[in-house]
């Protein structure tokens, strides 16, 4: 099978060229493609998105994959281990399911804070869609356009987690690589705009700190995942608004 090579050489900068290229690259993406997809084609909302999804995260997870490859890891078992891909260990468990919870909770929290502060203030709610996106509940055939957003869910989680955990956050060189990724992370999601990145604060924190306890890229894919999928299902289905 081989030995794992991991060359553990990645300073701040390096993130920040890394996380800064691919924020930049989704800022082009959303004011090129997805305008270009809603003059030219006329389909379900929802499509524009995922296409768009598609253009964004597969480039995230094969730029994981090589910068693996590129350090020796030729093997699918090496490529797993050099990204931090692993079993489940009791503590992994006990580290994503606490993880999961508390990013309910807190967001749950946010959400409500910002009920009530437009209830008794007046001030804006925070619109957990982002400005881009459209999303209508499918209807009859319309529900078969999940299995278009499934393999872009699978890219969107896997491939995040495995870049922004497996690879840079396991070989970042400070102390508080956990932070620095947190900020970082947060950076990536300002094309979604200001409303949601407040709403994901608490995933955008805890996810970094998880992975920093278990080195486990599986523990951010396991709350990321459970986090965004069962929502979005929901919502496409119209059975929460």
């Amino acid at each position: 099978m081989g030995k794992t090579l991991m060359n553990n050489k990645i300073g701040p900068l390096k993130a920040v060229l890394i996380f800064g290229s691919f924020t930049i690259y989704f800022f082009l993406l959303l004011f090129t493609l997805l305008p270009f997809l809603k003059y030219n084609f006329a389909i379900n909302p929802a499509l524009y998105w995922f296409i768009t999804g598609y253009f964004l995260f597969i480039p995230l997870f094969l730029f994981a994959v090589l910068m693996a490859r590129k350090e020796g890891n030729n093997s699918f078992s090496q490529i797993l281990q050099a990204l931090s891909i692993k079993p489940f260990t009791k503590k992994d468990w006990q580290y994503s399911i606490i993880g999961l919870l508390l990013v309910f909770v807190l967001s749950g929290l946010i959400f409500a804070g910002s009920f009530l502060l437009n209830r008794y203030y007046g001030t804006s709610p925070l619109t957990p869609t982002p400005w881009f996106m459209e999303i209508h509940p499918f209807q009859g055939q319309d529900k078969l356009l999940l299995l278009v957003w499934l393999p872009m869910f699978f890219f969107n989680i896997v491939g995040e987690e495995m870049l922004w955990r497996g690879y840079i956050q396991a070989r970042l060189q400070t102390k508080y690589a956990w932070f620095l990724c947190s900020i970082l992370w947060m950076m990536f999601h300002l094309p979604f705009g200001f409303d949601l990145l407040i709403m994901l604060i608490p995933i955008l924190i805890i996810i970094p700190y998880v992975f920093d306890k278990t080195k486990n890229s599986l523990t951010g894919i396991f709350i990321h995942g459970l986090y965004n999928g069962p929502v979005f299902v929901l919502v496409a289905l119209g059975l929460i608004k």
